[in-house]
């Protein structure tokens, strides 16, 4: 899935993989490479990208190694197709179906990864428990999600220039909208440990994405790919372009050219299936 808004709305259809990989897939793709070193993905294992959505983690993980093979999967028959056509590797196949109830046989795959799917799942724990059956033992399952408490500042500074413009607006469209999955490292390690998972380990994940200008930054938004980037297009069509200029003049250390950073936070956990650890 790897699809993350700052806020979820269970009632909506991502159907735009396009728009969505350009506002929240750079992210994605930055993040990848050091989830699969946290998960500990070796050379010639057969892994399972669980909620595989634009095909950020697929892709990594074929670069990350020569004789890795991935099976792809998502319940979005259109971002299904995009990854088919962004990911073209005779290494990887993608395919139909949900965390909740993965189409495959208990232990096929060496690893299970999910990069940031949590926030969509309707049965995290569900899942988590299917991603652990369809491990072998000794096995790999992982995941990650974003701090939304205070580690994406690229969303918290747009729900506070949103505020500082429309604060109803806003509490509308929180009062709409589930709020964004808070919970940490402790709570994801519960959470394994309730799909019996073992030899459990957490991680807090770090990165930096730089901007080239204000516009580089502030144009996905408006594509209308998630339920916060929908928002900010309509509210800044309603302010008249206020909003823009408000969240212009929020963004930290801009440099001369226009250029930035901005950091981001990802909790990790992993764990090993079955009774052994992998050797």
């Amino acid at each position: 899935m790897a699809r993350s808004s700052g806020q979820t709305c269970p009632a909506m259809t991502y159907t735009n993989p396009g728009a969505y990989d350009r506002f929240m897939g750079r992210w994605s793709t930055r993040l990848a490479p050091s989830f699969i070193r946290f998960a500990g993905v070796r050379d010639g294992q057969r892994i399972l990208d669980v909620g595989s959505g634009t095909g950020s983690l697929s892709r990594a993980l074929l670069a990350f190694s020569p004789r890795i093979a991935v099976v792809g999967v998502d319940p979005v028959v259109d971002y299904v197709s995009f990854a088919k056509e962004a990911v073209r590797d005779a290494r990887v196949e993608f395919r139909v179906g949900a965390a909740e109830a993965l189409p495959f046989p208990e232990e096929t795959f060496d690893a299970a990864l999910g990069l940031l799917i949590l926030q969509d799942l309707t049965d995290a724990s569900g899942a988590v428990r299917e991603m652990a059956r369809v491990t072998r033992r000794g096995g790999t399952v992982a995941t990650c999600k974003w701090d939304f408490r205070e580690g994406l500042p690229m969303l918290s500074l747009f729900w506070q220039a949103a505020g500082s413009v429309a604060p109803e607006a806003v509490r509308q469209q929180q009062r709409r909208n589930s709020p964004p999955d808070a919970s940490g490292l402790l709570e994801l390690s519960q959470l394994w440990a309730g799909a019996g998972l073992n030899h459990i380990r957490t991680a807090r994940l770090e990165l930096a994405m730089q901007f080239e200008s204000f516009d580089d930054y502030w144009l996905p938004f408006l594509g209308g790919a998630t339920p916060t980037s929908a928002f900010a297009s309509a509210l800044n069509t309603e302010t008249g372009g206020a909003l823009a200029k408000a969240l212009r003049d929020l963004i930290p250390d801009m440099r001369r050219d226009g250029s930035f950073v901005l950091p981001a936070v990802a909790w990790a956990v992993a764990g090993i299936a079955g009774s052994q650890a992998s050797g």
